[in-house]
């Protein structure tokens, strides 16, 4: 496991929430869970944390949190995966949701949902990108019209993880189409439940429905479920993108870390070469490298309190490293690797599997890239 000490404040939160763990250890899940066994412990775990304030630390107090840094919530996030514990199932509100209504949602909203995202009562998902408007997204289709105090929303979104099981969504929609594509968008919760929501799974290489297609037929949304303004959505939006590839992505680190462990073990399990040894040193330097770079963002971040463009850095080096040790592992099986219980009852073939999608979840590794060129590096366009 790879450990980095931060200052005496945050090295004592991680003391006692060390302290907690020792007595509240997290549960065990199955192996190969189904994803209603999954969401259903982690919702219990997510909730036991949130009573003892421990989940969304960075939230104010008044709405459940500890009013620490996002670096507390990283460290947080670090000893969870320590104790082998499973994800925590409402990490979509949490890192994306939460931030975002801290920094454009009104006291009403605040009121309402935080409270609700910390003790994962309220799971959320993301509607955002549609058959064609993924990495294109401000072409986006999905209309609403302000009808008498209601939007009402048409269209189609997809890759939606969790919405079968998601009691709110974060919507982007087009709500001026005379407006230039990036303007006339707007960004609104939708309930799950509203008629005229059809969700759909969507059956992954992995044999998991984890994503859903949303059809959106009429959906009434009220008036007040604005966030922002009408036509601040493509803004909004962009703050959402940053908080899940600065905020998300670290917690995603937490994936590589239970793939070291693994891979570590396996070594450790047989006679190995001094080829393979080499290649699991390079492999944890570059992933503890990844890790420390996306520390030294998340601390930036903390201190401007805005997410910025270097959170493209962090997601494409951990996705691709996370393929790398996904790669790795399979390689080390060899031919044991087409028996589906070898070794750890199938984790390496899973996880070889999961990492393909992780290179064009949040962005892809193409478009991360023209961000870095043209945001961090301050390149031209051709």
């Amino acid at each position: 496991m790879i450990e980095l000490r931060l200052n005496p404040k945050v090295e004592s939160f991680r003391a006692e929430f060390q302290r907690w763990l020792a007595s509240n250890p997290p549960p065990v899940l199955p192996a190969h869970a189904s994803l209603d066994e999954y969401v259903a412990v982690s919702s219990r775990w997510q909730e036991k944390l949130a009573r003892d304030r421990f989940v969304g630390v960075h939230f104010p107090e008044q709405y459940g949190g500890r009013g620490l840094s996002i670096v507390e919530e990283a460290v947080l996030q670090e000893e969870l995966a320590k104790a082998n514990s499973p994800q925590l199932v409402g990490i979509f509100g949490l890192t994306m949701v939460g931030p975002v209504l801290m920094k454009h949602g009104s006291d009403e909203q605040k009121r309402r949902y935080l409270p609700k995202i910390l003790s994962a009562e309220e799971l959320w998902c993301q509607g955002f990108s549609e058959p064609e408007a993924g990495s294109d997204l401000a072409s986006l289709k999905t209309t609403a019209e302000l009808r008498d105090g209601q939007w009402v929303v048409n269209g189609q979104k997809v890759w939606t993880s969790f919405a079968q099981y998601s009691t709110w969504c974060f919507l982007l929609t087009r709500t001026d189409p005379t407006a230039p594509k990036h303007k006339g968008l707007t960004y609104l919760f939708m309930a799950m439940d509203t008629p005229g929501v059809d969700r759909r799974p969507l059956t992954q290489i992995t044999g998991e429905q984890e994503f859903n297609e949303l059809f959106l037929d009429g959906v009434q949304i009220p008036a007040q479920n604005i966030v922002g303004l009408p036509g601040q959505g493509w803004e909004i939006a962009i703050s959402t993108l940053m908080y899940e590839r600065v905020a998300l992505t670290f917690s995603r680190h937490l994936q590589s870390e239970n793939a070291i462990r693994e891979i570590a073990s396996l070594l450790k399990s047989r006679v190995t070469t001094a080829a393979e040894q080499t290649a699991f040193g390079r492999l944890l330097a570059k992933n503890m490298a990844v890790r420390t770079l996306a520390l030294s963002h998340l601390v930036t971040y903390n201190e401007s309190n805005t997410p910025g463009p270097e959170g493209s850095m962090d997601k494409l080096f951990w996705s691709e490293s996370f393929q790398e040790l996904g790669k790795f592992g399979m390689e080390l099986l060899g031919e044991d690797a087409a028996l589906p219980s070898a070794f750890l009852d199938g984790a390496f073939q899973h996880r070889y599997l999961y990492s393909r999608g992780r290179t064009i979840a949040a962005g892809t590794s193409e478009i991360q890239r023209g961000i870095i060129a043209e945001r961090v590096m301050g390149l031209p366009r051709k």
